[in-house]
């Protein structure tokens, strides 16, 4: 059978017996009167969130937390407490974190069972907000539902299931992190030298040569090996420019070679104008396609 929707106002003849069970985190400040308790129910459903990013994931939680309470619970007052997190998020430029159990009715012996899991969600979440936001929003929701039904005290089935729901959400909110793919080291700029040549040319310029001299200084003569990479502009054919890149680049081995590196220690390969430094439309004439590129390898 479905639940009978009860609004706000429906309720506030049992006000007395649900402000007992109502939460009062100072983060929110949600004290006051129970009779002129302002409801944020509707105002909270009424926010649009078509994104997947954290922040529009977490207002979809704490909407269908608000109405958990109270359509499902006619618990208003816990409604409104997930009812304007929602809203106080949609209007933050930032992140609301978790709820912070020290603002709430707890001992010092009751804290401890939230210590550890905390921490743990707060790192968690640092590192998977951006890559993972619907886990990260799950995690954070599920726990502020664990630290909103613990305080509440009286309903044990809500309670061991949002610390379930919690538990497995910060689960595998902590495995995809683990297992997401680690980002390729980023290239070393200082491993890369670069040979720039004239208009259809596969001669070295001058300048040219220093820049191999220094390679050959900077990294030795048999401790490292490099590949050589030619290029050309996107003036001309590709076929006579791939041909162009080659000679480009056996002319930079051959200039290396003289300075005592072992062939056998450089590749080469022609690519013509198919990795253009500075994208242009085909027959342009632009000087830093026309190149060598040094890789070094150790």
């Amino acid at each position: 059978m479905a639940k009978r929707y009860m609004s706000p106002l429906a309720v506030l003849m049992s006000a007395t017996v649900l402000a007992g069970c109502s939460n009062l985190p100072n983060s929110l400040d949600h004290g006051g009167n129970p009779f002129t308790q302002p409801f944020n129910y509707e105002k909270a459903q009424n926010i649009q969130v078509q994104g997947n990013d954290f922040k529009s994931a977490l207002i979809r939680e704490y909407q269908a937390l608000s109405t958990k309470e109270g359509v499902v619970w006619s618990d208003w007052f816990d409604s409104d407490f997930f009812a304007r997190k929602a809203i106080k998020i949609s209007e933050s430029d930032g992140i609301i974190g978790p709820e912070d159990p020290a603002n709430w009715r707890y001992s010092e012996e009751e804290l401890v069972q939230f210590a550890q899991p905390r921490q743990d969600l707060l790192a968690a979440l640092n590192e998977g907000v951006g890559d993972f936001p619907l886990e990260a929003a799950k995690a954070q929701a599920s726990f502020d539902c664990w630290v909103e039904e613990q305080e509440e005290g009286w309903q044990n089935d809500e309670i061991a299931k949002c610390k379930q729901q919690f538990d497995a959400a910060l689960a595998k909110l902590q495995n995809v992190i683990v297992t997401k793919p680690q980002a390729t080291e980023p290239l070393d700029m200082a491993k890369l030298y670069t040979v720039f040549f004239d208009f259809d040319s596969a001669v070295i310029t001058p300048v040219g040569q220093q820049v191999l001299q220094a390679l050959v200084e900077d990294w030795g003569k048999e401790t490292a090996a490099f590949e050589l990479i030619g290029h050309t502009d996107s003036a001309g054919s590709r076929t006579y420019n791939e041909r162009l890149s080659t000679r480009r680049a056996e002319a930079v081995k051959s200039f290396v070679a003289s300075l005592e590196v072992p062939e056998g220690k450089m590749t080469t390969q022609g690519v013509g104008e198919s990795a253009l430094a500075v994208q242009t439309e085909d027959g342009v004439r632009e000087a830093k396609n026309r190149r060598v590129v040094i890789k070094v390898k150790q």
